[in-house]
């Protein structure tokens, strides 16, 4: 039987997961989602950028309302 890289194959995947899951994962968020944010406003200019972050969040907040106004 080849059990033997099976098991080692899962005794390496599942710290690496918890690790990428619980401590890298959130990391690279809080680096990589105002980074991008930083970028498009770079891209856009501070006014479009503001005017469409802006407009995205009342969409976000409309479609919000519509859901819970449905009744179940």
């Amino acid at each position: 039987m080849n059990i033997l890289p099976q098991l080692i194959g899962y005794l390496l995947f599942i710290p690496f997961i918890t690790f990428y899951s619980f401590i890298l994962g959130p990391a690279l968020k809080c680096v990589l989602v105002p980074g991008g944010l930083g970028l498009l406003a770079i891209i856009l200019g501070p006014k479009h950028f503001i005017y469409y972050y802006k407009r995205s969040h009342a969409s976000k907040m409309q479609a919000k309302k519509s859901i819970q106004a449905k009744p179940s």
